[in-house]
């Protein structure tokens, strides 16, 4: 390693802070909105960083090494809901006074969180139209809803374990796959096992987690503009609660039934 560096340096610190710019005058909260909205996005990258190397691992036939990305990632995912606090000390007359000039601008066109939904299994083509996405942005996630999820990455170790676990949509390769989980979950003692219980675990906190920061994402968002539609053109308030019981893994909710 040549050189040395040093803090402002490394972090690009000059460059970090020069991107906050406000459109408005006067309007005091759009600094806030501005930065959280920026550490959302950096919050994203990591995750799907984590998510990204976890899946890997699973591929890899090394269920072992995707825990602890996994992890990070879920602690990650209750900082995105730790963040909402922060938004909530914004007064709806606050937000108000620089709402207009960011349309068409939307949290919904946030590429980051579709390819996140994308990556856990809950992506949705319609996105690649959503207005305000750049071409760049439009093939990030193309690629990312092509590439393989989350669950498949879990049913290839799996198998890798020697779990009967197929990776097909018809009921009865659905069927098998619940039959797999129910044994796993009701014997887990072997180590093999034990770590395969642990991940599906995490899958599950992943997906509750996204679901508890949709839920108060929702709350947040009706306490700031009612049921105002959002800036961006959507439903707002509304969209936002059609997808609080959207779930990555219904398989590994379901199987709760069974045991």
């Amino acid at each position: 390693m040549s050189g040395k560096t040093d803090y402002a340096t490394y972090l690009r610190i000059d460059a970090l802070l020069d991107l906050q710019r406000p459109l408005s005058e006067g309007a005091h909260d759009e600094m806030l909105f501005i930065v959280v909205h920026q550490v959302y996005e950096l919050w994203f990258k990591l995750i799907l960083s984590e998510l990204d190397a976890a899946a890997a691992a699973l591929e890899a036939g090394r269920p072992d090494a995707a825990m602890a990305p996994m992890r990070r990632g879920v602690a990650v995912e209750e900082l995105l809901i730790q963040q909402l606090r922060v938004l909530e000390t914004m007064s709806p007359d606050g937000f108000m006074r620089f709402r207009d000039p960011l349309a068409p601008a939307s949290g919904f066109q946030s590429t980051q969180f579709r390819e996140i939904e994308a990556l856990s299994g809950g992506g949705d083509g319609r996105h690649l139209r959503d207005q305000g996405r750049t071409d760049l942005q439009r093939a990030q996630l193309s690629a990312r809803l092509q590439e393989r999820s989350l669950y498949s990455a879990l049913a290839t170790a799996m198998r890798y374990s020697g779990v009967d676990f197929p990776s097909g949509d018809d009921p009865a390769d659905r069927e098998r796959r619940l039959v797999a989980l129910g044994s796993l979950y009701r014997d887990h003692d072997e180590p093999a096992r034990s770590v395969l219980h642990q991940l599906c675990e995490l899958f599950v906190d992943h997906d509750e987690t996204i679901a508890r920061w949709r839920h108060h994402h929702a709350l947040m968002a009706a306490r700031e503009i009612g049921s105002r539609s959002g800036t961006g053109g959507s439903l707002g308030v509304a969209y936002l609660q059609s997808t609080i019981n959207v779930r990555f893994f219904p398989e590994l909710w379901e199987v709760r039934n069974r045991l």
